[in-house]
This record gives structure tokens, C-alpha cells and sequence, in this order.
């Protein structure tokens, strides 16, 4: 039976003998048995990712590292209680934070992403999804090579895919979204799920402890919020000004959140200070209106390169 415990990731360097040994691995694999077809399929070095995750953790369970020919498509390990696995994992030359630093000074909850047919898809069905983080170079070429330091996964945690089903956020083709102090749109179909809402592990092998009864009470506990604090304020902003919600509102998610401090707008504040120029030259504003917003807003003057 699995206990409960906060996620922390756990941090394993592939950096030694045995870690280059194993990114070879992957790279032969997925040269061999690259997946070309299907809707919104990872690119081959995504794939390689997969794979190498996979057989990190494989390995750690005393598992053989690569599945048989005949095994289903739907789930990557089959625990001995029964409980289906798929392991996920996105690669990048940053380590995986928690928090993720921002110019406003606010922090930035982790996310993990979800091909959203995937959750959608019944033909795959497994019960569980383990959630990864590679940390790559800059080249993140497998099997890259044994003088570099920086291949790093990172096993973040387990939830299932009902509460991902049921919980995630989707977001189609184009969405924005913001990590610390980068934005970029989706160019997929995305499901996003915060990294709070995982169930933790203290080692690899508490996998080993999941039961289908585990699976079932994950399924149908509550999580919280999948969104960033900075996000769920934003949103409520934006909702007052539509006269959806109230500053009443406001407090409440303030209070829920934690957060009091004032938050980067979506577009640069410059283009805010633009506006209410403009407005102030139509006789719209005067300079208090101005002034309020230079109390929360900074505008940023062109500093040379």
C-alpha cells in the first residue's frame, strides 16, 4: 500500500558509466524503433527522452530495460500488484524547479504537460502516469557524450489518469503560457497539471508499494489549484473588470492563494503606460489615473543592448 508524501523530486545523475551506458541505450532504441506515425507524436529526441526515462527506472526496479516486442502500447511497466505505468518526460537545459524565479519577484508553481489525446484516447489504458524531467546540454542529442555533465532526470511524482482526466487543464493550439520569466504558445494540444497535485515519492522504489486500490482513492481525491497563484489572481482581475466577479472575489483568492503582491500583466507594462497616454491625449484620463498605475506598473526605457 502506498503512503502518501509530498512530491519532491528525486534526482538521479546519468552522468557516470552506468549512465552513459543507459543513454546509449536509449539512443539505439529509438533509432530502431522511432515512432513516425500518429497524431501529435513526440519529435525523436522527445521520444528518446521517453524511452531513457523509462529505462532508468526500469532498471532502478530490478525490471529488464527494454519491454518486449509483444508488450501493449498503452502503459510502459506493469507493477507486480497489476497497476498499469506510463512514464512521462520532457527534456531541457534547465533543472526541474519546484518554483521557477520572475521579474515581479513572484514565484512560479511547476507544471507538467499532457498530450491531451493521449488522455483522451481509451485504447491507452493505463492506470498511472509517473512524471519525469530530463536535464540536458544545450546539445540535447542522445546519447550525447561522457564528458557532459548535465543529463539529469528528475522522477517528480505519480497521479492517475482519471484525476488528470478529471482535473487538468486543456488548453488547444496556440494557448500561452508562462514559465518564470519565459512565455511561449503551445503547439499542441495540452493538457496542463500542476506538480503539487502529484503524489510524491521518497525513493524510486516506493513505485513498487502502488496498488490498484491506491488508484482508486487517487482518483477521486481533490487537488488544488492548476493554475499558477499568479494566474488564478490575473484571471480574477480580469474577471472584475468583466463584471463577472468582485473585489470580494479578489480577497478570497488572495487569501487561498497567499498571494498579496502585484502581478506582472501578460503584456509589458510600457504598452499599458501607451494606452493611457493615448487616452490622457483624448481628454479620457488625467495624470492621476496615470499616477495610480505607475504605483503598480513600472514602465521600461530602452537601455542600449
Amino acid at each position: 500500500m502506498y503512503i502518501y508524501c509530498p512530491p519532491k523530486p528525486i534526482e538521479l545523475e546519468l552522468t557516470d558509466e552506468w549512465g552513459f551506458r543507459i543513454r546509449q541505450k536509449a539512443a539505439e532504441y529509438i533509432a530502431a524503433n522511432q515512432n513516425r506515425t500518429g497524431a501529435e507524436r513526440g519529435s525523436s529526441e522527445e521520444q528518446g527522452f521517453g524511452a531513457l526515462a523509462e529505462m532508468v527506472i526500469r532498471n532502478k526496479l530490478g525490471m529488464p530495460e527494454i519491454n518486449p516486442e509483444s508488450h501493449p502500447l498503452g502503459y510502459d511497466l506493469l507493477l507486480p500488484s497489476g497497476v498499469k505505468v506510463d512514464v512521462k518526460c520532457r527534456g531541457g537545459s534547465l533543472p526541474f524547479k519546484e518554483e521557477y524565479e520572475s521579474d515581479d519577484g513572484i514565484k512560479r508553481e511547476a507544471k507538467h504537460n499532457f498530450f491531451a489525446r493521449q488522455i483522451h484516447d481509451e485504447n491507452l489504458d493505463t492506470d498511472i502516469y509517473v512524471m519525469t524531467h530530463l536535464e540536458t546540454p544545450k546539445n540535447r542529442v542522445l546519447p550525447g557524450t561522457t564528458r557532459q555533465k548535465k543529463w539529469i532526470l528528475y522522477i517528480c511524482g505519480w497521479v492517475s489518469k482519471e484525476r488528470v482526466y478529471k482535473e487538468g487543464v486543456y488548453l488547444p493550439r496556440g494557448s500561452l503560457t508562462e514559465q518564470g520569466r519565459t512565455w511561449f504558445t503551445y503547439r499542441g494540444q495540452e493538457i496542463e497539471f500542476y506538480n503539487r497535485n502529484l503524489n510524491g515519492l521518497n525513493n524510486i522504489n516506493d513505485l513498487m508499494s502502488i496498488e490498484l486500490a491506491d488508484v482508486e482513492k487517487d482518483k477521486v481525491r481533490g487537488g488544488d489549484l492548476n493554475l499558477t497563484s499568479v494566474d488564478a489572481v490575473r484571471i480574477t482581475h480580469d474577471l472584475i473588470g468583466r463584471g463577472v466577479l468582485t473585489k470580494e472575489h479578489l480577497a478570497f483568492i488572495q487569501r487561498d492563494t497567499g498571494l498579496e503582491k502585484n502581478t506582472k500583466p501578460i503584456l509589458h507594462a510600457n504598452q499599458y503606460f501607451h494606452l493611457l497616454k493615448y487616452l490622457k491625449k483624448k481628454g479620457a484620463v488625467t495624470d492621476t489615473e496615470i499616477e495610480k498605475a505607475r504605483q503598480i506598473l513600472q514602465e521600461e526605457p530602452y537601455a542600449g543592448i
